[in-house]
C-alpha cells in the first residue's frame, strides 16, 4: 500500500499530467485550446496568444516542479508536496469557478486535475505523518 500511496509517485504524475495536458496542450494547439475556451465564434486574435503564452508559463512550473522532485527528498519534499498541492488546488479552483461563473468550459474538465491535487496533498499529510519521513 505504501507504494501506491507514495508521494514521490503521486508528484511525479501531477508533474506529467500538468505537463502533458496543460503545457503541451496549451503551447502546441493553442488554437484549439482558446476554442474550446471561449467557443469557435468568439475567439479573438489575440486569445491564442494567451492561451499559447499560458502553456510557456506551465512548462516553467514544469520544470521547477521537476527540479524538487530530482533535487529534494525526505521531509522537505513531503512538505514541499503538500504546498504545491495546495497551490495547484488553488489555481484549478479558481480557473473552474470563474470559467463557471462566466460559461467558460464546464466544470467537469476540472475533476481530474482536482483529484490529482487532493491525492497528491493526502500522500504528502500521510507521508509527514509517518515517523521515518
Amino acid at each position: 500500500m505504501s507504494k501506491v500511496l507514495n508521494v514521490k509517485v503521486w508528484f511525479w504524475v501531477v508533474i506529467v499530467a500538468n505537463g502533458v495536458f496543460g503545457a503541451l496542450v496549451g503551447s502546441l494547439w493553442a488554437a484549439d485550446a482558446a476554442e474550446s475556451w471561449w467557443g469557435a465564434e468568439n475567439v479573438q486574435n489575440h486569445d491564442e496568444i494567451y492561451e499559447r503564452m499560458m502553456g510557456y508559463l506551465l512548462f516553467a512550473m514544469i520544470f521547477i516542479l521537476v527540479g524538487i522532485a530530482v533535487l529534494v527528498s525526505g521531509r522537505v519534499f513531503s512538505q514541499l508536496a503538500l504546498i504545491t498541492s495546495g497551490s495547484l488546488l488553488f489555481v484549478h479552483l479558481a480557473i473552474m469557478l470563474y470559467g463557471d461563473a462566466n460559461g467558460y468550459g464546464s466544470p467537469s474538465e476540472w475533476v481530474v486535475p482536482l483529484v490529482l491535487d487532493v491525492v497528491l496533498a493526502a500522500t504528502a499529510i500521510r507521508s509527514l505523518s509517518q515517523p521515518s519521513v
